[in-house]
């Protein structure tokens, strides 16, 4: 596109021209300035270059051109013009896991991103080789918003129940067809189990056969019981010297019986040692924490707490529809409550612990799963932090003011994406110390942060806060959110990592 501007006046100007509005961001003017006689006519050239993602959505987008003359700079001339995007659709689907196992049925999740810059309505099928299983979509049409994501349940149930025997495998492939685009497909794999494991059936068999080894003995082996009166009245049998039925040693032969036998010497009954008690295991003992929110509500926009004092209000937050889970879209979702929900002053230890599914490293370099706002600074971050190649991190400033001293406990390995973690983050108000625990094992990086203050903000899931203002933006899933006013031991990191979610 040209534009021509024309010096009407009697002086030698110079034109600066520059663009205004959205479009500008992706507009070039070349040259940027004019340098014109009286009389005389200049032309630039403006090339629109709008970049091939969600930032650019579709459809018209209206700027202006503006012609600022240097000698004369309040005579500025705006010209405007509309832009049209055109629309272009860009989906990708993942199956989360993409192996599923049960014996009944299974749930693996469907996450579809646009990442095209146009709504875009889709409908999903899915089907499996042989038709041995039956599936059931929770959602088989939606519309997705560019730049977001869906979540979708498939509930894959086998046709015929499998009692005994070894797994069985069952391939699929789950179909997202939008509007007016290429299908897009993805496969997966359910597993399923026998209801009655092979070992339950071994057993069954072992014990039988010790049963029938243990009948056939007793009446093997019982012993032939006589008594003293029955020897002085009945005449003495003669043994001969051929062998019993049954036994492969000859018996010797015996004199008959011309005395009664010497009575049974008396003892006492042996007594066997009782063995000695195995040692219980310690128990360790998990304290309430102040606030826990399951996201388990997949519905609405209130995250309940299940110690009841501190709901969560979420924005732009999506449900797993499995009532496990919650997702957030990096950009703009988020959980907080209505008041701060954890002491983090000076001399006060907390923990914060939850499990997470992360889709990618943000382009920031940040991602913040758990927070609380102070005035300018959040008071502590779990999170993900974009250093030592991506690392997760149980992280605290220095100040609640702008660019402040960071202290950070950092994970032994990079970060995993797309595979769920259990994060512990716990600060020791005694000694000022921060532990960071992945998984419910300590990691070698402990620091400590030598001037903790109070938050008092709001306690935030999928977001930070930094220098003022809402920050660190979580892409991906959270569950299980926890909060204790204490500071929980390694054991009671590590059993809660291993308690079911």
């Amino acid at each position: 596109m040209w534009l021509r501007v024309r010096n009407t006046g009697d002086i030698v100007e110079e034109y600066h021209v520059d663009v205004v509005g959205d479009p500008a961001l992706w507009c070039s003017v070349e040259p940027s300035s004019l340098r014109l006689y009286p009389g005389t006519t200049g032309s630039a050239r403006l090339a629109f270059a709008p970049p091939r993602s969600p930032d650019a959505v579709a459809g018209p987008h209206p700027y202006g051109v503006r012609v600022r003359p240097a000698e004369v700079p309040d005579a500025v001339m705006v010209p405007e013009g509309n832009l049209s995007v055109i629309p272009f659709v860009d989906i990708h689907a993942e199956l989360l896991p993409v192996t599923v196992r049960g014996w009944h049925r299974a749930r693996p999740r469907l996450v579809v991103d646009n990442n095209g810059n146009t709504t875009v309505t889709a409908s999903v099928v899915a089907a499996a080789s042989g038709n041995r299983v039956d599936f059931d979509i929770r959602e088989p049409s939606f519309q997705i918003p560019p730049g977001r994501a869906h979540f979708s349940v498939l509930k894959v149930r086998p046709e015929r129940l499998l009692w005994l025997g070894r797994k069985v495998s069952h391939p699929f492939t789950a179909m997202v067809q939008p509007s007016g685009s290429e299908p897009a497909a993805v496969t997966g794999t359910y597993v399923q189990t026998a209801l009655l494991p092979t070992w339950m059936s071994r057993l069954g068999m072992v014990l039988a056969a010790l049963l029938a080894a243990f009948i056939a003995l007793w009446l093997l082996a019982r012993p032939t019981v006589s008594s003293d009166a029955t020897a002085q009245v009945l005449p003495a049998p003669t043994v001969s010297t051929a062998p019993l039925a049954g036994t492969a040693t000859p018996v010797p032969s015996a004199t008959p019986a011309t005395t009664r036998p010497p009575a049974a010497a008396t003892s006492a009954p042996a007594v066997a040692a009782s063995p000695k008690q195995a040692q219980k295991p310690a128990t360790v003992s998990l304290p309430e924490p102040v606030s826990w929110w399951k996201l388990y509500d997949s519905t609405g926009t209130t995250a309940a707490d299940v110690m009841g004092v501190n709901p969560a209000t979420g924005s732009n937050v999506g449900w797993c529809q499995t009532k496990n889970c919650a997702g957030f879209d990096g950009t703009n979702s988020d959980f907080v409550t209505a008041g701060p929900v954890l002491n983090t002053g000076p001399g006060t230890s907390f923990t914060v612990a939850t499990w997470l599914w992360m889709y990618n490293a943000p382009a920031t370099g940040f991602a913040t799963l758990v927070s609380q706002d102070g005035s300018t600074n959040s008071g502590f971050y779990l999170q993900y932090a974009g250093v030592n190649n991506g690392s997760w991190a149980f992280s605290r400033v220095g100040s609640d003011t702008s660019n402040p001293t960071p202290y950070r406990a950092l994970s032994d390995k990079p970060a995993a994406m797309r595979t769920w973690i259990f994060l512990t983050g716990v600060f020791n108000g005694a000694t000022n110390q921060l532990q960071l625990y992945v998984d419910g094992v300590l990691q070698d990086t402990v620091v400590t942060d030598p001037t903790p203050y109070a938050a008092e903000g709001a306690l935030a899931m999928g977001r930070g806060q930094y220098n003022g203002g809402a920050a660190d933006w979580y892409p991906g899933l959270l569950s299980n959110v926890e909060v204790w006013n204490t500071a929980l031991s390694g054991a009671q990191i590590k059993v809660l990592s291993e308690r079911p979610g």
